[in-house]
């Protein structure tokens, strides 16, 4: 049968939608004017409710005629017949009365647990984690350790005399090679100290050359292979000696004071010297001289190659300045620079006295500590690649040496004026683990041994002692453990049940 489109067709339709269904059917000409005042209700107040009437809750036929009879009910456009739904939902509820099911909201709270079996002091997380009480263990093992060390107590496990070790805060007088040798400059002479085998034997002296000597040592410094060790004088030379054969292999000058700080990176050998130039000598060609680095208008007080990666210097000068230079892109003045700028990565004048001691962290890459001297007693730890200050620790005392331990977050510094002595602080947290005097003067030289556990200062004393600091033990959240790369021998085994001994 054909479908019909007509007005009364349509009106017929949507009376049939109609789900209250009054008692009476509605008349077409009704219902079409029904629609028509409901279209015209809905144009004026938009999404407002409309008001109907009808005692039945009737949507349909009748509408307008039927406005005053009965009660009004409210009812939104969504729902066509809420009081119908309202009954159903009415009517189910008083189904489940009937039924003796108890009357239950949707959202209602659960029952509350049953009471623990246990009675506890205290079950409230919070109240625990603010006592730091119960079984909550700390989130790291290694620090929780080092707090129970007790390092105001640490005794040196051995002593050496040394007369006429110079009492110079620009000089830098001992350093532990990764074969387990000592060596130790005192006054025109430089002694190699077997930690292994206790032995002691002199390595050179300056007033046996030729040339009439080059006045008292100032710096001495060990290649990375442990083989060769350089050495600055007075005189503004740098020599590099074969500790197995015992010869100078080489002596290069051009500083034009003396060279108090030396540093290598595989065959590149930096000398800073009291003149402010830092020079890049290639130990391999006659030429050895291959850059220069001026960003210093005072003495070079401190040097330290990046050993990750073999470009990065950072060094340190009595002009209270730290700067940090990038090889790869240049930092020289000489003529051949290989396009290379004259000005370092950044620089830093943070400080209020000499920087001496700067440190590398061997679990932290781009970290690099510096430590000031009388007059500022400060550490500061700077993100290498952007320059930026990461953290700075006040300390009491004159800054002479910087260490990291490679088994566990720690730092360890050396002091001068007033205390002399070594503090260890854990970082980021920089908080103070331990501190103990040291010597009787200025502790200005100190060096670790190549397994990382053991240090050794040297100081105005004349003395030179041996701690053992730290054990061989995993850094949390790194890979390394055990020794440094590269070391042949350990402090422990050249220090155990030595005793005192002299080095002349």
């Amino acid at each position: 049968m054909p479908r019909s489109d007509s007005p009364s067709s349509l009106s017929s339709d949507l009376s049939k939608l109609n789900l209250a269904g009054g008692s009476r059917p509605a008349s077409p000409s009704s219902s079409s004017a029904s629609v028509d005042s409901a279209i015209r209700r809905e144009a004026g107040r938009g999404m407002d409710v409309l008001a109907r009437s009808g005692s039945g809750g009737g949507e349909g036929g009748g509408g307008e005629g039927r406005r005053g009879e009965g009660k009004k009910v409210e009812r939104d456009r969504f729902v066509p017949n809420r009081a119908a739904l309202e009954a159903s939902t009415s009517s189910t509820a008083d189904e489940d009365s009937a039924s003796g099911a108890p009357k239950r909201r949707i959202l209602s709270f659960a029952e509350p647990p049953p009471p623990s079996s246990v009675t506890l002091p205290s079950t409230d997380i919070r109240l625990r984690l603010a006592r730091g009480g119960g079984a909550l263990k700390p989130a790291n093992p290694a620090a929780s350790a080092a707090h129970k060390r007790n390092l105001a107590g640490l005794k040196p496990e051995r002593v050496l005399d040394a007369p006429g070790l110079g009492d110079d805060f620009y000089h830098n007088l001992i350093s532990w090679s990764s074969a387990n040798l000592l060596a130790v400059g005192l006054e025109s002479s430089v002694f190699v100290w077997n930690a292994t085998t206790g032995t002691v034997e002199q390595l050179c002296t300056s007033s046996s050359e030729a040339d009439g000597g080059s006045g008292d040592v100032q710096s001495v410094r060990w290649s990375e292979d442990g083989a060769y060790v350089a050495t600055g004088w007075a005189d503004g030379t740098v020599q590099i000696w074969d500790v197995e054969s015992g010869s100078r292999l080489r002596k290069m000058g051009g500083h034009a004071a003396r060279v108090g700080v030396l540093s290598w990176s595989s065959h590149i050998l930096s000398s800073g010297s009291k003149s402010g130039a830092i020079f890049q000598h290639d130990v391999r060609v006659q030429q050895h001289k291959i850059d220069e680095l001026n960003g210093h208008v005072s003495e070079v007080t401190g040097l330290e190659w990046k050993p990750s990666d073999g470009y990065t210097l950072a060094s340190g000068g009595n002009d209270n300045v730290v700067n940090c230079w990038d090889w790869r892109v240049g930092t020289g003045t000489s003529g051949d620079t290989q396009g290379r700028s004259s000005e370092p990565k950044w620089s830093k004048r943070n400080h209020d006295a000499a920087v001496k001691a700067l440190a590398w962290c061997p679990w932290q890459p781009s970290l690099l500590a510096s430590g000031g001297g009388t007059g500022d007693h400060t550490i500061h730890f700077w993100q290498s690649t952007t320059g930026a200050r990461l953290n700075s620790l006040k300390l009491d005392s004159q800054v002479t040496g910087l260490h990291f331990s490679p088994y566990s977050r720690e730092i360890l510094s050396t002091h001068g004026f007033p205390n002399n002595n070594i503090a260890v602080h854990l970082y980021p947290s920089l908080t103070p683990i331990g501190s103990w005097p040291a010597h009787d003067a200025r502790v200005l030289h100190s060096a670790l041994s190549p397994d990382g556990t053991c240090l050794a200062t040297a100081a105005g004393d004349e003395s030179l002692k041996f701690w053992r600091v730290w054990e061989g033990r995993k850094v949390p959240g790194t890979g390394g453990e055990g020794g440094k790369k590269g070391s042949k021998g350990t402090g422990a085994e050249g220090l155990e049940g030595r005793g005192g001994g002299k080095i002349r």
